[in-house]
């Protein structure tokens, strides 16, 4: 049925589906008044109703197979031009025609004919429908009603027309000045019976006859033919000619008008063709159409799929309000309401229930329905026009996108969460503009909070500004998300951003998004903080340096006493060699020993630092608390240094009040005066050292104050770290480890060790301690 050659040959039935038999069948089924037939493509008739058959004067059964020419011979040559513009391609068409059939001889009857292609679903034509509606009595009505109206127009309406007289045989035999102006004839060609001439030829003949008949039976003449215009060609009009009898009954005179009906049978074929036209749009349309006229509400037209709706009932003549159900009354009021109000109406989303597919399996469809009033030639409510469409597909198609929107809406919601909780710093901006679009919670934090709109110039400037790792400011055309947005690759670029809340040192990345999802194209910039890595790197650069110093600084230190210590073994040997009495040797060898013995000590504080470096910073040693006197510390810790004080020129001077006493660890405490005593001695050779003990504010307090060459206000925190020196090592010896392990010793006790100083002015060293 898909191919070209596919026909509608009765002689192959199986080349017609079960689904054109259903349409054939409902088609004919639907409008059973109206003569309906399908013939192939060589006008063979496939199909016909009875009601064509009954037209035609033949039997159903004498039409099928049959060409059209050898059904109606007469009109073929009026007829064929139709068939062959639709086998030509042409759309459908509505014509009337007005001829005698064999039903009825010699009598003139009046049809509207319909022919409409019928194609397959892929648009191959099959052949050509028909629908034949005879409306001779319509025109009769119509005519005789027109005659009516006309024969009784007043003497005044006639006079605006062409009128004039003649005598009681028909002949002008005065001046018709209104017929000469609208004819042109002239006096003399009007004359007599010369009035004739000036109507068409092919309605003359038919005009004398009426005209004739008229005289004879002494009755009005009402004629429409042609008459001729001054304009040239021919003009429609209806001729009147009315007797005017004298005292005895015998005609005196004619008086006879034209009506000139040109415009009003020109309006009158229009509105004909439209009336035709919307009657074939109305039944085949693929919406349920009906028209229901009067306050009852009776059915004028029904269109096939309306009548397949309610079920296949014909409902041509019926109300509704006889045959509603409970659907039906909601229905009839709601007509009631466009017919009472005089506007339009429209339900949305009706649902609808009832046999769909004529299996007997009921069904449920969604309609939008329109009530339109219908208003008659005074401008009342007549009728009113239902029309509905089947929205069911569109309704589902709406509830699975809503679906779809709520799903793709939590997504959207869902990942843009993610992306404002995610903890690198991601930006949206427009190409080339800049402008952001998007900036998460990361993001916003570090601009401040108030994110600066779009990639300007003077956007990042003051507050929000961009500098390279060297501190250089960066140009506009530098800035890595201002290239990103111009369409430059950036992949882990670093720039460093100052904003009110602090300057970021970032990695940048970009990508471009291409538009998608009703968001337009954009580029992602993802900014790492790398800030506290560039502190952590610095950090170990600095550490690594510590280290390299320290090595170096040990490396000599440890190195320092074994030199004098191999000079005196060997002196030593030589004294032994060459020594001369045993206790000359004794002598030499206590001295060495006493040397010796200082080189040793001076090795094992360095070692033991370096121990106890090692134990502070591993697992925390448990403190051995008791009742310590602090200040019987400092005096034990200051009758041990007094040799080395006076050796440097230093006058040890203790400030001790008695009674402060608290739990300690008696042996790190001596630790940390030892070492503090000795910091003092070291920096402040030659100036007196004062050690003060008191309590104040429910705290013990040490301080230790030298007069030496001071610390520098950038070193007075420094100077507790492992390894830090605040002075050259080419001047001064030790580690650096001393402070740092005093200050793990005071804080393990839960105290502070702080210093205060002035370059040139010494150094005060302050340990806090609780006493409980």
């Amino acid at each position: 049925m898909e191919s070209h050659s596919a026909s509608f040959d009765p002689e192959a039935p199986e080349s017609i589906t079960d689904a054109h038999s259903r349409l054939l069948l409902e088609t004919l089924v639907a409008s059973t008044p109206v003569g309906l037939a399908v013939v192939d493509m060589e006008q063979r008739f496939v199909q016909v109703n009875d009601a064509l058959a009954a037209m035609n004067g033949l039997p159903r059964a004498a039409h099928l197979g049959r060409k059209v020419k050898e059904i109606v011979p007469e009109l073929w040559p009026t007829l064929r031009p139709q068939y062959q513009r639709i086998l030509d391609g042409g759309a459908a068409q509505t014509v009337e025609v007005s001829t005698a059939t064999s039903k009825d001889m010699g009598i003139e009857r009046h049809f509207l004919v319909g022919y409409y292609p019928v194609r397959t679903e892929a648009d191959v034509l099959l052949g050509i429908g028909v629908t034949v509606t005879e409306v001779t009595e319509q025109r009769r009505a119509h005519d005789a009603l027109r005659a009516s109206e006309q024969r009784y127009r007043s003497l005044v309406e006639a006079m605006a027309q062409p009128v004039w007289t003649t005598n009681a045989r028909g002949e002008v035999v005065e001046p018709a000045p209104r017929w000469m102006d609208f004819t042109g004839q002239t006096h003399a060609e009007h004359l007599g019976l010369g009035w004739l001439t000036a109507i068409h030829p092919d309605d003359r003949k038919r005009v004398v006859r009426g005209w004739v008949e008229s005289l004879r039976t002494k009755t009005s003449y009402q004629g429409e033919f042609r008459l001729r215009f001054r304009a040239g060609g021919y003009r429609d009009v209806v001729g009147r000619a009315v007797p005017v009898f004298g005292d005895k009954g015998a005609i005196r005179e004619w008086v006879s008008t034209a009506e000139d009906i040109t415009e009003r049978k020109q309006a009158e074929a229009r509105a004909e063709n439209e009336r035709a036209r919307l009657s074939a749009v109305l039944t085949s349309a693929p919406a349920s159409i009906a028209i229901l006229s009067g306050e009852r509400q009776v059915f004028t037209l029904v269109n096939p799929l309306y009548k397949q709706l309610s079920g296949g009932v014909d409902l041509l003549g019926i109300s509704i309000k006889d045959v509603a159900d409970a659907r039906g009354l909601e229905y009839s009021r709601m007509l009631e309401r466009a017919y009472a109000q005089g506007e339009a109406l429209i339900e949305k989303e009706v649902a609808i229930t009832t046999d769909f597919q004529g299996d007997g399996k009921p069904s449920t469809r969604q309609f939008d329905v329109a009530y339109q009033p219908l208003r008659d030639v005074n401008g009342q409510v007549d009728s009113v026009l239902s029309f509905s469409i089947d929205v069911t597909e569109r309704v589902e198609a709406r509830k699975k996108l809503e679906e779809w929107a709520a799903s793709l809406r939590n997504q959207q919601q869902w990942l843009e969460a993610v992306l404002d909780r995610t903890p690198v710093a991601l930006i949206l901006v427009e190409p080339q503009t800049g402008r952001i679009l998007f900036a998460n919670q990361v993001a916003r934090q570090m601009a401040g909070g108030d994110f600066p709109g779009g990639l300007r110039e003077e956007t990042y400037s003051g507050e929000h500004r961009f500098t390279d790792e060297a501190g250089r400011e960066m140009t506009m055309d530098e800035i890595p998300g201002v290239r990103a947005a111009k369409g430059a690759s950036v992949h882990g670029e670093p720039v460093v951003w100052h904003t009110p809340t602090g300057h970021y040192s970032l990695l940048v990345e970009a990508a471009p998004l291409p538009a998608q999802h009703g968001h337009p194209a954009s580029v992602l910039l993802g900014l790492q903080d790398v800030t506290e890595l560039r502190k952590t790197q610095a950090q170990l650069q600095h550490a690594v340096s510590l280290r390299d110093e320290f090595l170096t600084v040990a490396s000599h230190e440890l190195k320092t006493p074994l030199t004098p210590l191999q000079l005196k073994l060997q002196s030593l040997v030589k004294d032994a060699q060459s020594a001369q009495t045993l206790e000359a040797l004794r002598e030499r060898v206590l001295k060495t020993a006493e040397t010796v013995s200082g080189q040793v000590r001076k090795m094992t504080t360095l070692i033991n630092d370096l121990l106890e470096v090692t134990q502070l910073t591993g697992p925390a040693a448990p403190l051995r608390l008791e009742e310590v006197d602090l200040a019987d510390v400092v005096r034990e810790e200051v009758e041990r240094f007094k040799a080395q004080a006076v050796k440097v020129g230093c006058e040890l001077i203790v400030e001790a009040a008695p009674g402060v006493v608290g739990r300690w660890d008696r042996h790190r405490l001596e630790q940390v005066v030892s070492s503090l005593l000795s910091n003092a001695l070291k920096y402040g050779a030659g100036h007196p050292v004062t050690l003060r003990v008191e309590k104040s504010l429910g705290q013990a307090r040490l301080s230790v104050r030298d007069e030496g060459i001071g610390i520098a206000q950038g070193s007075l925190q420094a100077i507790f770290e492992k390894f830090t020196r605040a002075v050259s090592t080419r001047h001064y010896g030790g580690l650096g480890l001393g402070l740092f392990i005093t200050r793990q010793i005071v804080e393990a006790h839960h105290g502070t060790l702080r210093a205060e100083s002035q370059p040139g002015q010494g150094a005060t060293f302050i340990v806090e301690l609780p006493v409980a």
